[in-house]
């Protein structure tokens, strides 16, 4: 019985050693891995992002969404990274998790290093759909720059940021169609420099709707530039009503009724009104300044809420 329970533990003890050895050949294995990158080499940088595009290298698209270099980040140790808050001196701290390949996790977004050296880095954003990532999607790109590198460059990091020529001639080809077809919101073009509509009359009270912090978290910050909401209320109108449409604005401030939703039977009806309410009410009571993208004013869509009322008394 003695010699058995030695034997015993002497099994014990071979397993135990064995585990320990394959947890530290699996642990080696996975640093040995040659497609994953290692970020010791530039811990303690500091990385300014100097160019954002898609997988086309543009960094604007059709409706007019662009992508902005503002990130200022520094891997503060292999498994931790801080990212600073665009025009402030507030930063953030996330723990690194390794994924798998050149897969990683961090700033609440999933991530697959492209490039990494003490000079440069750059980083693909993911989108997954649950495990799986999704290809069409994961199309933007970000480039950084190490400070010390910039500093050789020479070259300010405003200019590096700045659009580059392709993109300058892409957003032409888009406000050229735009401005060709001034009643066609499938062709007008979305801008960070949306329509400005203020009212000059005390008939017109117009306030645009912002968005809150809470109802950002779902969706992306520059839905209110894609997409900008106006809440206007007209006084001494010619009767009550409240419509919820939207208009395009013309190049010239000129604005045009464009969509809205009502049964097909009442379509035509609804729009005469609309056009009344447009022409008669805001075209007049509002000043309104075009979109512009890259200095070049174009026909871009708001979307209004309008409220008229006969007697505020």
């Amino acid at each position: 019985m003695q010699i058995k329970g030695h034997i015993v533990q002497l099994c014990c003890v071979f397993l135990v050693c064995c585990g320990y050895l394959s947890g530290c050949g699996t642990a080696a294995e996975e640093e040995s891995d040659p497609r994953r990158p290692s970020f010791k080499p530039i811990v303690g940088i500091d990385f300014y992002e100097v160019r954002r595009s898609f997988d086309n290298g543009l960094a604007y698209d059709s409706i007019g969404f662009v992508q902005e270099a503002e990130w200022h980040i520094k891997f503060t140790r292999e498994d931790a990274v801080q990212i600073y808050v665009p025009g402030s001196d507030s930063s953030f701290n996330f723990e690194i998790t390794h994924d798998h390949d050149s897969f990683f996790h961090f700033a609440r977004e999933s991530w697959k290093v492209i490039d990494l050296n003490r000079d440069s880095l750059m980083l693909q954003r993911l989108s997954l759909d649950g495990l799986r990532v999704n290809k069409i999607r994961s199309n933007v790109y970000m480039r950084f720059y190490a400070k010390d590198y910039l500093d050789r460059l020479g070259i300010p990091l405003a200019k590096l940021r700045a659009p580059r020529r392709q993109d300058t001639l892409f957003v032409q080809e888009m406000v050229q169609r735009a401005n060709s077809n001034l009643s066609s919101v499938d062709s007008s073009y979305s801008s960070k420099s949306y329509p400005k509509l203020a009212s000059n009359s005390e008939m017109l009270d117009i306030k645009r709707r912002e968005y809150d912090s809470l109802e950002l978290m779902s969706q992306s910050s520059a839905y209110e530039y894609l997409y900008p909401e106006y809440d206007i209320t007209i006084h001494r109108a010619y009767k009550d009503f409240y419509y919820t449409f939207s208009v395009l604005v013309g190049p010239d401030g000129k604005l045009r009724l464009g969509k809205f939703f009502v049964m097909p039977e009442f379509e035509e009806s609804r729009r005469r009104v609309l056009d009344g309410v447009v022409d008669v009410y805001l075209q007049r009571l509002l000043d309104v300044t075009p979109a512009s993208t890259l200095g070049m004013p174009h026909n871009s869509v708001v979307y209004l809420r309008v409220r008229g009322r006969v007697d505020d008394g």
